[in-house]
């Protein structure tokens, strides 16, 4: 199978050329294997769900860890009404989870989702069901964001914190890992209906995911070593990664990006295999030239926030000097 460099969805190494995020994996794995509840909060294309895909295999390959890995992108609003919905709702997130590699798990918890239908016994669920098995029950779930400014939600984050903290007296789960754009700890909700948004920190246990997700030279280089060997195409790896670093910061789509339109535009178009300065010059021209969701993505974050469109503008085009504070609300939305 011909590998391509990859800008959409999951990377998997069979068909995409990926980047030597190893160490990333082992740092994250030892948050997991202490035992942390922790947020992966990254922008949009920055590895979060294949992260979570290679954190899965590695865990299960050990024998040691029964691992669900869930997500609530697609999840209808409606779970999030009240209580005894999500309750349910969760469980049967649990069970399509595993539907495919351990069938008969899947059977036994949907077997009990008519029986869960209320917080309490969903904790009791999680109690019962960690508590029957010897090995460490880890839970992923992916793109939290999708109902993060929900009050429901935010009991769920409490009912998980609430267990967490009497973990040495009753069993729970091993680890929770969420992943999203926003870090939930910092998340502002509407705690009623008539009240102002204000600040609530329903994941105040959660650990610090201090885990560098840029990519570094050291770790793009083996991935164009490798494209050099499958493809015969002739390149200084160590200068190429240097320059793919200096203009992405490591941002891992836009690293791909400028690779995938070297390869399969500029290349063939002067019929060479050979990877230039003024190749990857022109890529990124060309990136900074087209339309794509990436970039799309933050010109509506953009504009969506008169407040933060106008810091963005005083700081790039008159050129003020602004005091950085991250604890200063507008600042630190324009950090995430």
């Amino acid at each position: 199978m011909k590998k391509r460099f990859n800008v959409t969805g999951r990377c998997i190494p069979m068909r995409h050329y990926t980047a030597d995020v190893s160490k990333k994996l082992e740092q994250t794995l030892d948050m997991i294997e202490m035992g942390e509840y922790f947020i992966i909060n990254r922008p949009r294309q920055y590895g979060k769900t294949t992260s979570i895909h290679n954190l899965q295999t590695l865990l299960e390959e050990t024998g040691e860890y029964i691992v669900f890995s869930t997500s609530f992108e697609g999840v209808s609003d409606s779970n999030f009404e009240s209580q005894e919905i999500l309750s349910s709702a969760f469980v049967r997130l649990l069970a399509k989870s595993v539907e495919y590699f351990a069938p008969e798990r899947t059977a036994a918890l949907l077997a009990v989702v008519p029986s869960i239908n209320s917080f309490e016994a969903l904790s009791d669920f999680i109690t019962d069901f960690t508590s029957k098995t010897d090995k460490k029950v880890v839970v992923f779930i992916d793109e939290v964001d999708q109902s993060a400014n929900n009050q429901v939600f935010v009991q769920f984050l409490a009912l998980l914190r609430n267990k967490y903290l009497v973990r040495d007296k009753v069993s729970t789960f091993h680890s929770v890992v969420l992943a999203g754009l926003h870090d939930v700890k910092s998340l502002k909700l509407k705690l009623r209906p008539d009240e102002a948004q204000k600040y609530n920190s329903p994941w105040n246990i959660a650990a610090d995911f201090k885990v560098n997700m840029n990519l570094q030279p050291s770790e793009i280089k083996p991935m164009l070593d490798e494209y050099c060997t499958n493809t015969g195409v002739k390149m200084d790896t160590q200068i190429m990664s240097d320059l793919l670093f200096y203009h992405t910061s490591g941002y891992p789509f836009l690293v791909s990006k400028l690779c995938k339109t070297i390869d399969e535009d500029i290349l063939p178009e002067k019929n060479e295999k050979t990877w230039t300065l003024a190749d990857m010059a022109e890529s990124v021209r060309l990136l900074l030239k087209e339309k794509n969701t990436n970039f799309d993505s933050l010109i509506k974050n953009l504009e969506n926030n008169k407040d933060l469109y106008d810091l963005v503008y005083r700081i790039i085009m008159d050129g003020d000097a602004v005091l950085f504070n991250p604890h200063e609300p507008l600042i630190e939305l324009g950090i995430m």
